[in-house]
C-alpha cells in the first residue's frame, strides 16, 4: 500500500485532530511514507452551506467559505493531495486559488476544532 484515503473536513473534524496533535490514522499514513489524500474536503457541499463567513477569515482572510474549508482540510498535518469534484469551471478555479495559498497555521486549525466540536479525550 502506498496511499490511504479518508474523510478530512471541519464536519468530521476527528481525523483533522488527531493529526493535529500527532497521532491518529494520517499521522501512521505520513509516519510510512503513505500518500493521503482528504476524501470529502466540503462534506458534500454542506459545509459550505454550514459554515460562516467569520470562520472563513478566522481561517484565512479573502477566501470564500468554500476555499477557506477546503484549504483547511488541505493543511491538515500530513494530507498530500485533496479530492474534489466541482460543477463548473469556475469552482475549479477557486479551488485551485485556495489550494495555492500557503497552508493554515496549526494553532489556527486547533482553534477552530476547539470551537466547532469539543475536544473529547481518546
Amino acid at each position: 500500500m502506498r496511499a490511504v484515503q479518508l474523510p478530512v473536513s471541519l464536519v468530521e473534524a476527528d481525523a483533522l485532530k488527531l493529526a493535529l496533535d500527532g497521532r491518529g490514522p494520517i499521522r501512521e499514513a505520513a509516519e510510512r511514507g503513505w500518500q493521503v489524500f482528504a476524501s470529502a474536503p466540503l462534506h458534500g457541499g454542506e459545509l459550505v452551506r454550514a459554515a460562516t463567513e467569520d470562520l472563513a477569515a478566522l481561517l484565512r482572510p479573502g477566501l470564500s467559505v468554500a476555499q477557506a474549508c477546503l484549504l483547511a482540510a488541505a493543511s491538515c498535518p500530513g494530507v498530500t493531495k485533496v479530492l474534489l469534484s466541482a460543477s463548473a469551471p469556475a469552482h475549479w478555479e477557486a479551488a485551485r486559488a485556495a489550494l495555492d495559498q500557503a497552508a493554515i497555521p496549526p494553532w489556527t486549525l486547533r482553534k477552530v476544532c476547539d470551537v466547532l466540536a469539543p475536544h473529547h479525550p481518546g
